[in-house]
């Protein structure tokens, strides 16, 4: 609550809180409506862009409405949704087609008709046991995926905008601030080290992710520890926080996905911050491995049809259970097997536990050994009798464990992305305990997302790009409050476009500036030092990639190219955006060099 002396010191139309995938939709669509949007992010410049940068890229889509709204309710199912909500989504999903020819300016692609890669295919239809799955595509804009391509046509058309949309990055949106009636007034923003009220007259949208980065949260709401993220280390739950204080009624809160290996599990790396995308489930060449959990027993099927952590659960489909220290068994065979795919960066051997026999490897897993044994031993019993009896595992996939060695590999839980949040109703507007909008304030995005049960891939960033729409018309349709600021201070401040650096960088003799916007968040540009014929020097000058895989492209890669005086360097494996791009922007430097 308010009183009557309270000092602002900027006041917008709208105030847009994360800067992702809906709250990009939702700045540029009030900016669209000539309102002047504040928006928002936590992240540090470069790393904005929530889980939308680290997606598939792929956004949901439908050719026909009543089938596609049978196929949503049996996801639903027995989860209640607003009918107002499922109309407004399965609208948008119908019309997205023309959302990307209109909005993003490309022709999409559809998965279904246009790309061969018969794993994105099934990712596309996740449940074809239910009726009118038929109707569901995913739309790329470009023949490609997890490549941030998405992402970057979104931040753009922020870029574009930039005279009616300010950027505030490594910036934490503390509370909302409401009047004595409810209506949200403004934000308190905290700013390089100043708390910083912000008006906002015709309301904010909150669009600031979930909470997969809020260990209190990710156990009081999933029931879970050490899950690890997948996407943006950014959410933190601030969005719930606030939507609570403010009254906001909550839904969704136990929903979440997974990804990765199997039913949502990855490799346990000391000391990395995320978890990566493989997409991979055991196969026919795959029989000698199977996943065991804190007792050393088999606990689900390895070779089912991953759906976001969802598992085939007496006529339903749930999380698989959740070991605290599962691991990942296999022989040498397959081990040798795993030496031609090698999963994204990781080098098998850095984190491998070898052992001569099962009992050994139990006693360095600190196992029971008796429990161990008898998993290889029934397991190996089911492959030779051609039925799975415990978790109908297809023997086509199974074989029996050769004479060793044995190999573990321990590993994490993984969680790619939160649903829980305020409650929205059809026209994004947040819903209070009373069931009446709570005025001035709109929801997009993953912040109480509207997947109520099972989960449909590619449908969050469908959501994001649907309501982030809806929520930026409608908020900015609200009657205005005529806020006025006391101070200019805090006006006109950009850190999107301040943060560009190519026309600051300074070069010497023999230096020159590259650039290539192919990498995972944008421009990435490069200084060279290039003499007789020789890369002497290459320095990174801007960049927004991952923090982690992306980091050590950035590394390994002119670390090649100048050992070899080569730039045709192979990419390094779970980092292919990034590589292209570096290799892109030496080249654009190279060019530079040699003709002039």
């Amino acid at each position: 609550m308010v009183n009557n002396e309270l000092q602002w010191q900027a006041v917008y139309d709208v105030i847009v809180l994360g800067f992702g995938g809906a709250g990009a939709s939702a700045a540029r669509f009030a900016a669209d409506k000539e309102k002047n949007v504040l928006l928002v992010d936590v992240a540090p410049f470069g790393n904005e862009g929530g889980n939308t940068r680290y997606a598939g890229q792929g956004v949901n889509a439908a050719k026909d409405y009543n089938k596609m709204l049978t196929y949503y309710n049996h996801l639903t199912y027995p989860m209640a949704l607003s009918e107002d909500v499922k109309e407004a989504y399965i609208t948008g999903l119908v019309n997205n087609k023309n959302y990307f020819e209109k909005y993003l300016g490309v022709k999409p692609v559809s998965v279904i008709d246009d790309l061969p890669d018969p794993n994105l295919k099934k990712q596309v239809v996740e449940y074809p046991e239910f009726p009118g799955q038929e109707t569901n595509d995913a739309l790329m804009v470009h023949m490609g995926s997890f490549d941030a391509a998405l992402w970057k046509i979104l931040r753009q058309k922020v870029i574009e905008r930039s005279n009616k949309i300010d950027v505030w990055l490594n910036s934490r949106a503390q509370k909302l601030i409401q009047d004595t009636d409810q209506t949200i007034l403004g934000v308190e923003i905290q700013r390089e080290g100043q708390s910083i009220n912000v008006g906002a007259n015709h309301g904010v949208v909150l669009a600031m992710g979930g909470f997969e980065n809020n260990e209190e949260m990710v156990q009081s709401y999933l029931g879970a520890t050490n899950l690890s993220p997948m996407g943006s280390l950014y959410n933190r739950g601030d969005g719930i926080s606030m939507a609570q204080t403010a009254g906001a009624k909550m839904w969704h809160m136990s929903n979440y996905e997974s990804y990765s290996m199997m039913h949502g599990l990855y490799f346990d790396i000391p000391g990395a911050k995320r978890s990566h995308q493989v997409y991979w489930e055991a196969g026919e060449e795959d029989g000698g491995c199977i996943v065991i959990g804190d007792d050393g027993t088999r606990y689900f099927n390895e070779a089912e049809h991953a759906r976001h952590g969802h598992i085939y659960s007496h006529g339903t489909w749930r999380h698989a259970p959740l070991s605290i220290n599962p691991y990942l068994i296999f022989d040498q065979t397959q081990y040798e097997e795993f030496q031609k795919n090698p999963f994204n960066y990781i080098k098998l051997e850095d984190i491998i536990i070898k052992a001569d026999s099962i009992a050994k490897l139990a006693k360095k897993l600190q196992l029971p050994v008796t429990n161990l044994e008898k998993t290889i031993n029934t397991y190996n019993k089911f492959s030779s009798i051609g039925t799975d009896y415990q978790f109908g595992r297809d023997t086509k996939t199974m074989r029996q464990f050769d004479q060793g060695p044995y190999y573990a590999i321990k590993m994490v839980n993984t969680v790619l992305n939160t649903q829980g949040g305020p409650q929205r109703n059809g026209k994004a507007e947040i819903i209070g305990h009373n069931n009446e909008p709570i005025p001035h304030l709109f929801g997009a995005g993953e912040l109480g997302g509207i997947c109520a049960n099972l989960y449909q891939g590619a449908g969050n960033l469908a959501e994001c790009l649907i309501f982030g729409k809806i929520a930026g018309e409608n908020v900015s349709s609200t009657k205005a409050l005529h806020l006025q600021s006391n101070s200019n201070d805090y006006q006109n401040i950009n850190d999107l476009t301040s943060g560009e650096q190519l026309g600051k960088i300074t070069v010497d003799s023999n230096q020159y500036l590259g650039e290539s916007n192919d990498g995972i968040g944008g421009k990435l540009v490069v200084k060279i030092t290039y003499s007789n014929k020789t890369i002497e020097n290459i320095e990174i000058v801007e960049e927004h990639e991952s923090e982690d895989v992306g980091l050590l492209a950035l590394k390994q890669i002119p670390e090649q190219m100048i050992a070899t005086n080569k730039v045709d360097i192979d990419a390094v494996s779970g980092a292919t955006s990034t590589s292209r791009a570096l290799i892109a922007a030496v080249k654009d430097a190279l060019n530079k060099a040699t003709t002039n």
